[in-house]
């Protein structure tokens, strides 16, 4: 090896959270708007453009000399508190996709600015799994680690989506880490006690991340976890409203109005949607309690599952890292047991699990480096193979192509439709779809081509039946996505029908206007993907 070798390969390790970070934000934000708008991203949109709004009015009265006509709690509530059926949650997330927005909107479109908030949450993830996976095992088991992850059809779907979800699992994550930093380090407690408040801002089951923190200190790392709970008791709740200004009115008693709304959501009949599962729809306390399992097993693709239980199984013959992976794994266990508990939020898929996935790509990164010194092991008694050098990293390389080539494929092949993504446990999509499984729920099918599709092929004047999508074409229509004199009804007659295959939500609309579905006939147009229609158009006259 030379001199040159040997100062060049600190700089490329030094350098790698960087170039990870980036190539992360580029991809996503690149790829952000081939995805149609989800059914909350319109209220949420909104919700960023008060947030900034009402910072620049501060500002603005700030510098005026006059501070208390911003804090005025009316025109906080109009800023913070707007319509909180619509946007339930804090607003962490809101302010990042509103300062994106802020800066892009100019030379991006406008949804896409909104877009790069999530993707910012993604890259930081990605950066962090590297980051935690190369301090425990190795730089190379970092970097599959958070190609891994990347690779998680509904993570990279999620990435795209301004919504809290990829938030609150980078927030989830980033909190593990500082509390594992905080053992060792009173600054990292530091870093904790803000890390866990931002999480707090960003979604309610942020509240329930100490859970698996304080029991795996407590059983591991007993005599080191203080500093982390002081910094969490002390530090955390002023960040949570410091970010907040709807809290800083009568902060005790809307902390209390947070906490009621969190825990009945999954009460409220308003908020209990139905989950289409093997061919029936059921509201969360109908589910199997092997639900949240069942539906992560078959949305992990094949390899990396095999992985992270090969990681578990391995904890064993790994002994300096069975510790810290026995925190991955409290986590995602914990993440998942939520979901069997009584009030729990399960629609949307795997929307609400989202955080388990970071911690499944390290239980995998684990398994990865179980295989990668098992094989190195072998490879350095073979004599034939003495002449080839660096062979470590060489397998590292073939090992990383073999392992996650699957599901690098599976991910371009089902872009932009991630979240319809199955693996083959159940026979990928079509699979699913014929065990009945949903294929579809979040309305990001409903693309920028498919609308312009419609722009261009439906007549002058047409009427349209989107059934509960008519909100979003309006909503298209208002953006100038969708001509503006296409109309929709929720009442017959109407001369076209938009269809999202959501079929939980289906099975609420009356069979009567339905019957064109029921009589076999066949769409007009559809976006499909392997041969399972998302979303289809059919034209009613033609079909009667």
């Amino acid at each position: 090896m030379t001199d040159a070798s040997i100062d060049r390969r600190p700089l490329l390790v030094r350098l790698a959270p960087l170039g990870i970070f980036l190539a992360a934000f580029l991809v996503v934000a690149f790829t952000t708007g081939d995805y149609g708008v989800t059914w909350d991203e319109p209220p949420y949109f909104h919700a960023s453009d008060l947030h900034i709004q009402w910072f620049a009015d501060f500002s603005q009265d700030l510098i005026q000399g006059n501070p208390s006509k911003a804090l005025d709690d009316k025109r906080i509530q109009e800023a913070w508190h707007w319509d909180p059926y619509h946007v339930p949650h804090p607003p962490l997330s809101r302010i990042v996709s509103g300062i994106t927005k802020a800066a892009f909107s100019a030379f991006l479109d406008k949804f896409v600015a909104y877009r790069l908030g999530p993707a910012l949450f993604f890259s930081l993830l990605l950066t962090v799994l590297y980051l935690w996976i190369a301090e425990i095992f190795s730089p190379l088991t970092g970097l599959f680690s958070a190609l891994a992850l990347a690779a998680i059809p509904n993570m990279f779907g999620f990435a795209h989506i301004a919504v809290t979800d990829m938030p609150l699992a980078a927030m989830w994550f980033l909190t593990a880490y500082c509390f594992w930093k905080g053992l060792e380090s009173w600054k990292w407690s530091l870093a904790l006690g803000i890390v866990w408040g931002l999480a707090l801002a960003t979604k309610f089951p942020a509240l329930l991340i100490p859970i698996p923190l304080i029991l795996w200190a407590h059983l591991f790392r007993r005599d080191s976890y203080a500093n982390n709970i002081f910094a969490m008791i002390f530090i955390s709740p002023l960040v949570m409203i410091a970010i907040q200004p709807y809290l800083w009115h009568q902060p005790f008693l809307r902390i209390l109005e947070f906490l009621y709304e969190g825990v009945s959501r999954g009460y409220r009949p308003e908020t209990n949607y139905p989950i289409y599962f093997f061919g029936q729809s059921l509201f969360s306390d109908k589910l199997p309690k092997y639900y949240p399992f069942f539906l992560t097993a078959v949305t992990t693709p094949e390899t990396i599952l095999g992985l992270s239980l090969l990681g578990i199984a391995a904890m064993m013959r790994l002994k300096p890292e069975r510790n810290i992976m026995m925190l991955f794994l409290f986590n995602a266990l914990f993440i998942l047991l939520m979901g069997t508990l009584p009030g729990a939020v399960l629609h949307d898929g795997m929307r609400q699990m989202l955080s388990v996935y970071p911690f499944i790509a390290g239980l995998a990164a684990a398994g990865f480096y179980y295989l990668l010194q098992l094989f190195s092991g072998r490879v350095q008694r073979i004599k034939s193979l003495e002449p080839i050098k660096h062979p470590h990293g060489k397998l590292a390389a073939v090992l990383t192509v073999l392992l996650l080539f699957p599901p690098l494929f599976d991910l371009a092949s089902y872009h932009p439709f991630e979240l319809s993504y199955y693996n083959r446990f159940v026979g990928g999509l079509r699979g699913a779809y014929d065990r009945g499984l949903e294929p579809t729920y979040f309305m990001e099918a409903i693309t920028p081509s498919f609308l312009e599709y419609l722009n261009q092929k439906l007549p002058a004047n047409a009427v349209v039946n989107g059934f509960f999508s008519n909100f979003m074409l309006e909503y298209y229509k208002k953006e100038g996505k969708l001509r503006p004199d296409i109309r929709t009804t929720e009442t017959e007659p109407f001369d076209y029908a938009i269809v999202l295959n959501r079929r939980s939500s289906l099975s609420g609309v009356p069979r009567r206007q339905l019957a064109f579905m029921n009589d076999g006939a066949r769409p007009n147009a559809s976006v499909s993907l392997g041969g399972v229609p998302l979303v289809m158009l059919y034209e009613i006259r033609r079909a009667r």
